[in-house]
Order: C-alpha cells, then sequence, then structure tokens
C-alpha cells in the first residue's frame, strides 16, 4: 500500500452543495491576516484583508512553485476571490496542485477573521455570457501549447503566418513541458564552446544517439533522429538568447542545466510564452479541438468546444501538439495494459486527443508501444505524484528490506521501474545527501514541502524510516564507505559514482514507479508532417512533441524535451512555408 503524504490530504475546500451565498452573510473581524497552506512544492503564505462584511484584497507573500506553472493561479485565483467574494472558485487547470493550495491558505486567512466562513465555500451565481464564440479564419491553428506547440507557434509566425494557438486547460504550457525537471539535451552549442568543453559537438551528439541505438537494438527512424540532433543545438542557443538560464552542462548526458539547478520546464514555458505575447499570436485557453477538419483529404482546421459554446477555426495548416496519452485509460489499456492505475507524474490533460482526432483523418501511428514508467516517483494521491527525477545521479535506491535491488544508474528508466516493482509493496526510499539538496532547487523545495525526510546520521533517518534498520544502515553505510574510499564505481552494483555520498545531513523520499510519458503518436517524417496508412503525407496536417510518432525511442535514445522543441520549431517553418 503507498503512503501518501499526509499533507496532501487537506487539499479539498470542502463545499455545500446549496444555495447562494456571498462574503456579505459573513461576519469579519476587520484587519489583514496571514494563512498558509501547502501546495505542491511547499507552503505558500497568503495576507487577506477584510473589513466588517468584504473581503478588499488578497496577496500572495510567498511561496515555493515552480515559476511558470504557478503564475495563473497567483494571478488569477485571488482577483477571482475578492471579485466574487467567495472561496468557492475554480482550480486553474493545470496547476491544481498549486490552485487549491493558494485557496486552503486564503481560507485559513479568512478562519482567522471569522467564527464561520461556510457561506464563502458555495459558488455564487454567475452570468452566462450570451455572446457565442464565431468561426474564423487562419492561416496555422496550433493544438496544444506545450513546449512543442508554442515553439511551432512562434516558428510560423516568423515565417509570415497568421497563427492561432488553442488550449484546453487553463493556462499555457500545462501539459508536460512544465514537468521536465533535468536537462535539455544537445551537442554544439554556444553554452558548450563558451566552456571550452571538447567532443560535445552536433555530430558526437547524432553519433552518440546511434550508439545507444545499436547497442540496445532500438529501431529507430534515422533520418529523424539525426534532424533534431543536428538541430537541437541551434534550439538551446535560441532558447537562451530568450532568457532560458542554461549556465551548467553535464557532459555524459549532454544535459544543459539551469544555473540554480531548478527545473528547466517551467524555465522553457515561461521564455516562450513571454515570446508569444510579444509577438502577439493570439491564443485561446480552456479552448478543447474536439474535431480536425479535412477538405478532400487536407486538413482544413478544427471545431472548437469552449465553456461559451462551439465554433470553427478554417486554417491552411493544422499542427497537432496535443501532447501523449499517460492519462488515456482507453489507450494505455491498449498499448501499456501493465502500467494501467499507479500514479502519475505526468499531466491530467494527456489523453491522446490529437492522435485519436488524426486517425479519423486516416493517419498513422508509430511507436506506440514507447512509454516512460518513472520509477523516482513520490506519491502524493492514490493518482498523482512529484517527479524526483532529478535526483537520478545522487540517489541509491533502497527496498522496505533495507537493501538495494538494481544499479540506480541503468540506462533504461523502464529497467529500473520494473526492478521496482518486483519489491514489497513496489516501493522503496531514494537515499541522497546534501549535495542534492545544495545542487537542486527544485528538490530543496521538496524538503521544505515534506517529501523528504531529513537526519543527521544514516541510524536516524532509518528510525523515520518503514525499512529494516539493521539492514538499511549497513546496506547504505557501504555504499557511502565506497565513496569515501573514492571508489569509481561501487562494489555491489558496479554503478558509477558521480557524486558521492559523503556529505550529511541526508534525505529519504518514498517512491514508487508511476506511468509518465509516452512516445508514440502519429507517424512523422522529417518536416513534421503526418503520414496515412500507405506512408503517404496528409497536406496540411504536421505533428509535434509526444503527439508525434517519430520513431526516435525518447525513453531509450536520447530525451523527449529537445525532440519535441526541434520538431516544433520544425513544424511551424513547415507550416508556414507550405502557405506561400
Amino acid at each position: 500500500m503507498l503512503k501518501i503524504h499526509p499533507k496532501m490530504l487537506a487539499l479539498c475546500v470542502c463545499a455545500a452543495s446549496f444555495g447562494f451565498a456571498s462574503a456579505s452573510e459573513v461576519a469579519f473581524n476587520p484587519g489583514t491576516y496571514e494563512g498558509v497552506a501547502t501546495g505542491r512544492n511547499g507552503p505558500i503564505k497568503v495576507e487577506v484583508t477584510v473589513d466588517n462584511h468584504k473581503i478588499s484584497a488578497v496577496k500572495v507573500i510567498s511561496h515555493k512553485e515552480s515559476a511558470g506553472l504557478s503564475d495563473a493561479p497567483m494571478e488569477k485565483i485571488p482577483n477571482e476571490i475578492v471579485s466574487n467574494q467567495t472561496l468557492k472558485v475554480d482550480n486553474i487547470s493545470g496547476a491544481t496542485f498549486s490552485s487549491q493550495g493558494l485557496i486552503n491558505a486564503c481560507k485559513d486567512a479568512l478562519s482567522k477573521a471569522s467564527k464561520d466562513i461556510s457561506p464563502l465555500l458555495v459558488a455564487p451565481a454567475v452570468a452566462k455570457n450570451s455572446q457565442k464564440p464565431k468561426d474564423e479564419k487562419v492561416d496555422v491553428v496550433v493544438i496544444g501549447s506545450g513546449i512543442a506547440g508554442l515553439t511551432s507557434a512562434i516558428a510560423a509566425h516568423e515565417g509570415g503566418a497568421k497563427v492561432l494557438v488553442l488550449e484546453k486547460q487553463g493556462m499555457l504550457g500545462a501539459g508536460d513541458s512544465m514537468n521536465i525537471s533535468t536537462g535539455i539535451t544537445a551537442g554544439g552549442t554556444k553554452l558548450i564552446k563558451e566552456k571550452g568543453i571538447q567532443g560535445k559537438t552536433a555530430q558526437d551528439y547524432v553519433d552518440l544517439l546511434m550508439k545507444q541505438a545499436k547497442d540496445k537494438n532500438v529501431p529507430i527512424n534515422k533520418e529523424n533522429v539525426e534532424t533534431y540532433a543536428r538541430r537541437g543545438g541551434e534550439v538551446i542557443d535560441w532558447l537562451m538568447d530568450l532568457g532560458v538560464p542554461f549556465g551548467r552542462f553535464q557532459e555524459d548526458k549532454y544535459f544543459h542545466i539551469i544555473k540554480d539547478g531548478s527545473a528547466p520546464g517551467p524555465h522553457i514555458i515561461k521564455a516562450l510564452s513571454k515570446e508569444v505575447k510579444k509577438d502577439n499570436i493570439p491564443y485561446r485557453l480552456n479552448s478543447k479541438v474536439v474535431e480536425i477538419l479535412s477538405d478532400n483529404g487536407r486538413a482544413s482546421g478544427v471545431k472548437v468546444s469552449t465553456p461559451d459554446g462551439d465554433y470553427k477555426v478554417l486554417a491552411k495548416a493544422v499542427i497537432v501538439a496535443t501532447g501523449g496519452f499517460s492519462a488515456s485509460p482507453e489507450l494505455l489499456k491498449r498499448y501499456a495494459p501493465e502500467w494501467m492505475n499507479r500514479p502519475t507524474t505526468g499531466a491530467a490533460s494527456l489523453t491522446g486527443d490529437g492522435v485519436k482526432m488524426a486517425q479519423k483523418l486516416g493517419a498513422a501511428t508509430a511507436s506506440m508501444e514507447q512509454i516512460k514508467v518513472n520509477y523516482l516517483c513520490h506519491p502524493l494521491t492514490a493518482k498523482d505524484g512529484v517527479s524526483l527525477t532529478a535526483i537520478t545521479p545522487y540517489t541509491i535506491l533502497v527496498n522496505k528490506d533495507g537493501k538495494r535491488f538494481v544499479d540506480e544508474n541503468h540506462a533504461s528508466i523502464n529497467f529500473k521501474s520494473k526492478a521496482m516493482m518486483k519489491q514489497p509493496e513496489h516501493i522503496a526510499y531514494a537515499v541522497v545527501d546534501q549535495t542534492a539538496m545544495d545542487n537542486l532547487k527544485l528538490m530543496r523545495n521538496y524538503a521544505e514541502a515534506g517529501y523528504f525526510v531529513k537526519a543527521d546520521s544514516i541510524p536516524e533517518l532509518a528510525k523515520k524510516l518503514d525499512v529494516n534498520q539493521k539492514q538499511f544502515i549497513s546496506t547504505v553505510d557501504k555504499y557511502i564507505a565506497d565513496c569515501n574510499a573514492g571508489l569509481k564505481n561501487d562494489k555491489e552494483f558496479n554503478r558509477k559514482i558521480q557524486y558521492p555520498m559523503i556529505k550529511p545531513p541526508y534525505y529519504a523520499a518514498l517512491v514508487t514507479p508511476s506511468m509518465q510519458s509516452t512516445y508514440g503518436g502519429l507517424k512523422t517524417n522529417t518536416k513534421a508532417e503526418v503520414l496515412d496508412q500507405k506512408g503517404k503525407v496528409i497536406p496540411g496536417l504536421y505533428a509535434a512533441g509526444a503527439a508525434s510518432g517519430h520513431e526516435a525511442y525518447a525513453n531509450e535514445v536520447g530525451f523527449a524535451a529537445i525532440i519535441g522543441l526541434t520538431y516544433g520549431k520544425i513544424a511551424g517553418e513547415n507550416a508556414a512555408a507550405s502557405l506561400k
């Protein structure tokens, strides 16, 4: 049985289901009150100001939520609470934990201002928008606003196209892009050259990917892989020009890492969103595409469903960037049944919409069996968790019996996930020292949120965990001894010791395998054009990111983020070029 973090059990704000109420029915003691509650990454603190019967201001004082991911709820929810005089406001879809943490912090503050805030837990009556949306025309419509979607929109705009971005969630980048927590891979970048690092050119990266595919006997599409590998460096350079603060480079994985060790996903989405707004590229949130339109075999636009009604967007090109299907029970049952009913560190929006819609136009799929199961998932609820993948080079995995069971540096993430599924209760503890916390800002936030147990010594740590304490101490002490001896590889698993575990205090987080990402989707070529069942291009239809079955096998060869970014750029360029 999974142990759910106790702080996360209080996420729901209970609401009455009857009548209409407002703050006018609540008697407040006038003043300003502080409230605090747990978000996704740690405590959220607010100040709420009230007079006798009214909430006059809500101010976020501090939080640990990821930049970019938290921007929408931190901006919108305080305004909605004040405007509607209620705590019964909607979460921002795509940022549920941050939204609910903020609402709970406001609830905590208001509970100090009044003996009874129950009227604030009832939704006020809201007048519906009587004006229904109208059909319109653009050159290129982009479905989805992750790294692939936003990059393609910017590229198409730069190519002279009139572009519209449609996102079914309540914020830009609300899918898996925000969850990118390690590094972005590429060779031949300006950062590599500035650091004077040799042997890490674009060609070197191509050679590495080809070797990985050969060694693992993975049937990659060599042209597709080589295309993104050769252009990835220019994409990293472009992102840095947009303000993404890459500053460190991990040579063995070609990782471009954020200077302070924070997760790159939110930084990238923030930079891309800023560029979209600077270029005045229109985008619409809470707008779900339900159909890709076709005219004589050519993609000709989309049908959109919104809370205010449905409408059509006619377009000369459609770019599908809707993400994968890790949250689709239907597709998981078909392609990855052994990983159903696991917690997920992926976004709830990843339901395979784009793949299913394009299939109705005759699109072929590829690599649908290729998935990523994240063994470093810290469960928050039975269905949701946070990814601790960034600690991979720092951690050892210890099961309930107090024993290690796998080489933590094994190249296959799925191999390690399967190994953990064989352990008691399918769980383990990921153990790190202070070095990981010093180098990784995101993990420091997670530690503050209570996702890690902390102790000054290994025996003290063992007492705080549900493990065989004697065996746990022996196991971890042996690994630390190998680190203190200066070994390059540990004795038990011949695991490469990249960051020696020699700096107390020590930390441990409960982890279990979770469904995270899928890498199969619409079959595409080097131009990001979608192919039909006979291998022919479907005119006007492009795909990028996890919705694209580019046959690059990102969970075994290379990494997915740079593929989504590069093919997003390629899709946008070619969609715009097709108009000329």
